[in-house]
């Protein structure tokens, strides 16, 4: 039974939610959370009882979601002007 640490639980925590932002289009929720986010990645990665593995899968999703991110901002920027 693998356990996960809280650090990356609280990581998890905040991808789903920014995933759920960029889904809503709501930017200035993004830009809060986003400062959030950095600090639990840095938190995760200084975690002792950090899974390498599992720690490395989770950040691969939060390059994705800025992946995301960047699409849905190109978009919307087309939409203003």
């Amino acid at each position: 039974m693998v356990i996960v640490p809280e650090s990356q639980m609280v990581l998890m925590r905040k991808r789903r939610e920014l995933n759920q932002l960029i889904k809503d289009h709501k930017w200035d929720e993004i830009v809060l959370i986003e400062r959030q986010l950095f600090h639990d990645i840095n938190t995760a990665v200084k975690d002792p009882q950090r899974s390498p593995k599992d720690l490395l899968a989770e950040l691969g999703g939060v390059i994705r979601l800025y992946k995301e991110l960047s699409i849905a901002c190109r978009q919307y920027s087309k939409t203003l002007g």
